[in-house]
């Protein structure tokens, strides 16, 4: 009765062995079918991080800040008043340019009847000028008979002389005031454009003492208080678009053989847990490492070098309706894993589309208003018919 023991335990032990075989050689072919299946298939990394525009706003005027109307964490709408500077400096300025303008107006207006002045007194003296040559005509017919004395005729004679003189002298008058105002009217007048201009621009002045949202977002990085005198172009504030945000994933450059543009991607936020996957799409790899574009960029040509698996950054776009629903701030990690079962796309973009890719249209009617103060200021001090001022003069008679 002794051996059986030892029997059974040689079975039990191949049993094992059998059964551990067996798990060993199941496992493989899980690996091998994961692998074969999906794994091959899918580059994944946690070097992703969230990423969007950074909109500095700044003023386009100098001048003490009077008001603010938002602060950090806060929403505004595109074209919403953030800051407003005070206006009494540019509206002083606006008050000079409109008197300078009509002033101007003024100057144009005694420039076009200067104008119909030398005309009338150019018709004058050609009337002398006529008259002069027919009392010299008369006398030099008489002369030689003795009907008029010598002395006559040498008068008339001067005095045709200082008529033509003094038409030329008119005509050149004439001339030069013709040069001043010829192909053009009161309102297209050289000198009333310029100080069209230097309206529009105090104009702008101070419709841009009220610094606007350049686009939907959050509002981050507030520097502005109020009291404080702030420079043109100093930064004040800043803006967070959350509708244009992607993600930056650094995959390793021994992922990217088979990385395309278009490819899905599978993404996890740390801030909402592995429940609420966001979908995305490879927009393109970066031209670079991120060594490369640091600040210190790497000098490999050492004799101690050492080589690093390079990270290349890879921008993926994310879907609109997920951010709206769960909104993602910047520098947020994420988890990317790109589907690359579809290779058919291409490694580098297209051409840049030739529409814009963000815009604004707050500083599209920044004028709105101004065209209609010009056209008044001009028409209250012009003083000649509207022919005059809508058509075309010329020196012509």
């Amino acid at each position: 009765m002794a051996p059986e023991p030892v029997v059974s335990d040689k079975n039990n032990h191949r049993r094992a062995i059998w059964i551990a075989s067996s798990i060993f050689l199941f496992c493989l072919i899980a690996v091998f079918l994961y692998w074969m299946l999906w794994g091959r298939f899918h580059e994944k990394t946690n070097d992703a991080y969230v990423n969007g525009n950074f909109i500095t706003v700044t003023p386009q005027e100098s001048g003490i800040v009077v008001s603010i109307f938002a602060d950090n964490a806060q929403r505004v709408e595109e074209g919403q008043p953030i800051l407003e500077l005070d206006r009494h400096d540019a509206q002083i300025a606006l008050d000079r340019a409109e008197a300078r303008l009509g002033k101007e107006v003024r100057s144009v207006n005694q420039l076009f009847f200067k104008q119909e002045e030398l005309k009338a007194k150019r018709e004058e003296f050609e009337a002398r000028l006529i008259r002069a040559q027919l009392d010299y005509d008369h006398r030099a017919a008489l002369v030689a008979d003795a009907g008029v004395s010598r002395e006559d005729f040498e008068h008339s004679e001067t005095a045709l002389l200082s008529a033509l003189a003094a038409l030329l002298e008119v005509e050149k008058e004439l001339a030069s005031a013709s040069a001043q105002v010829d192909n053009t009217t009161i309102a297209t007048h050289p000198l009333v454009e310029e100080a069209k201009a230097d309206l529009r621009k105090a104009f702008l002045s101070l419709h841009r003492c009220t610094v606007l949202a350049p686009a939907t977002g959050l509002v981050t990085q507030r520097k502005a208080q109020v009291g404080q005198w702030v420079r043109a172009n100093e930064p004040l504030i800043a803006l967070v678009p959350l509708e244009q945000i992607w993600v930056d994933a650094n995959f390793r450059e021994v992922d990217l053989q088979h990385m395309r543009i278009g490819q899905p991607v599978s993404l996890f936020s740390d801030m909402y847990g592995r429940r609420k996957k966001f979908h995305g799409k490879v927009v393109g790899l970066n031209p670079g490492t991120g060594s490369v574009f640091s600040i210190l960029p790497p000098q490999n040509a050492t004799g101690n070098w050492i080589k690093i698996v390079q990270r290349v950054p890879v921008k993926i776009s994310l879907d609109p309706q997920e951010i709206k629903k769960r909104p993602l701030v910047l520098g947020l990690s994420m988890t990317a894993t790109v589907d690359t079962h579809n290779r058919s796309g291409e490694r580098l973009p297209s051409a840049a589309p030739m529409h814009a890719i963000y815009k604004t249209s707050v500083y599209t009617h920044e004028l709105d208003g101004a065209q209609e103060l010009i056209e008044k200021i001009v028409s209250e001090n012009s003083s000649l018919p509207p022919s005059s001022t809508l058509c075309n003069c010329s020196s012509k008679p």
